[in-house]
C-alpha cells in the first residue's frame, strides 16, 4: 500500500513553499511509503533516528546553501560601509 497522492503533493508543496530541495520531498516520501507497505516500523528508535539524521542534513544543507547564496548576491545598499 503506498501513501494517498495527496499527501504526497502536501509534503512536496510544503518542502517547496519552505524553500528546501526536492530531494527532501522525496526523501520523506520514501520514508512514509516504506512506512505505509511495512517496510519500515515507525517504532523501530533506530531506523527513525537514521531517517531523521539524512532529513535534517538535507534540509540544512539547503538552508545553509540558500543563506550563503542571498549573503553573495547582495549589493551593499547606497550609503552602507563596504
Amino acid at each position: 500500500m503506498s501513501i494517498d497522492p495527496k499527501i504526497q503533493e502536501a509534503i512536496e508543496a510544503a518542502v517547496a513553499e519552505a524553500g528546501q530541495p526536492e530531494g527532501l520531498a522525496r526523501k520523506l516520501v520514501r520514508w512514509f511509503e516504506a512506512i505505509a507497505t511495512g517496510n519500515e516500523d515507525i517504532n523501530d528508535t533506530q531506523s527513525a533516528n537514521r531517517h531523521l539524521e539524512l532529513l535534517y542534513e538535507e534540509a540544512q544543507s539547503a538552508s545553509l546553501d540558500k543563506v550563503l547564496e542571498e549573503l553573495l548576491t547582495e549589493s551593499p545598499s547606497e550609503g552602507e560601509p563596504v
